[in-house]
């Protein structure tokens, strides 16, 4: 369900989403595993550097709207979704986003949470918190974009193309369709090269000086005591997310069968399996 790639010879960590048939939704359990593989990637001394992506066309489109929940689930996935993008963004370490395809909600907060985002010229983002009756987006995108832009994207809850975003400073990296990852993984290299101590200082500098985490703290709290989270339209990413701009059927991209547990592919360079990520 999440691969960990770890590569000693550059310093860089690859952390991928594994649920293509689900365009990388994530359940409740999707997003535990996740923040642990992250939590142990970032404890790994001899990674400096985190590259989050998704497997298929897709980067993420959000909470699995197939996952059975009740009002007590639901909060709790609030929760585990919180702390992942919490962890990503308080990370001492700098973090990448590869985007293909698209990103929307629980996965546009994840990405947002990076420090830099690398998208596909075609991928696609949405934050649908308010037409979803749950009001998060506000702590990451107003650092990201500013106030304006903030509250068209949030207010609106409308689709944004991969050149608007770029022109608004959501994504950072504009790339060809397929090349998301390759040009990630370059970035997190030039970052790797650096002196990680360094590296380490200006993010914690970075993070103390633009106040992120303390808005994402406040806004968890307001989404936990918001009535509004759980009505039947928070169960997950809504109809219209999930279809979003139909792209995936035209691209003819074969359905993986889930594999389910963790596993580690072998690049040349020394890694290590992580086990129950």
């Amino acid at each position: 369900m999440i691969d960990v790639e770890r590569d000693r010879a550059t310093g860089v960590a690859q952390l991928r989403i594994v649920r293509p048939q689900a365009r990388n939704a994530l359940s409740t359990e999707a997003a535990v595993r996740l923040l642990r593989a992250v939590e142990h990637t970032l404890a790994d001394d001899a990674v400096r550097v985190l590259v989050l992506s998704g497997s298929g066309p897709d980067f993420c489109v959000g909470a699995d709207r197939d996952e059975e929940l009740g009002n007590e689930g639901l909060a709790r996935r609030l929760r585990a979704f919180a702390r992942l993008q919490r962890t990503v963004a308080a990370a001492p370490k700098a973090t990448v986003a590869a985007i293909e395809g698209r990103c929307v909600a629980a996965g546009a907060e994840l990405a947002a949470a990076c420090d830099i985002r690398v998208g596909a010229d075609d991928s696609v983002y949405r934050f649908p918190g308010s037409s979803m009756g749950v009001p998060i987006g506000a702590a990451k995108l107003i650092g990201l974009v500013g106030l304006g832009a903030a509250k068209d994207l949030l207010l609106t809850s409308r689709w944004v193309t991969a050149q608007d975003a770029y022109r608004l400073g959501l994504l950072q990296r504009l790339v060809p369709p397929g090349r998301a990852c390759a040009e990630a993984t370059a970035c997190a290299t030039e970052i790797s090269a650096n002196d990680p101590s360094t590296t380490a200082l200006l993010k914690s500098q970075l993070q103390r000086f633009s106040g992120v985490l303390e808005r994402i703290d406040a806004e968890l709290l307001a989404a936990e005591s918001f009535p509004g989270a759980g009505r039947e339209s928070a169960r997950g990413t809504d109809r219209e997310s999930a279809r979003g701009t139909d792209r995936e059927s035209a691209r003819g991209t074969d359905r993986e069968t889930e594999r389910g547990t963790d596993r580690e592919t072998e690049r040349g360079t020394d890694r290590e399996t992580e086990r129950g990520a």
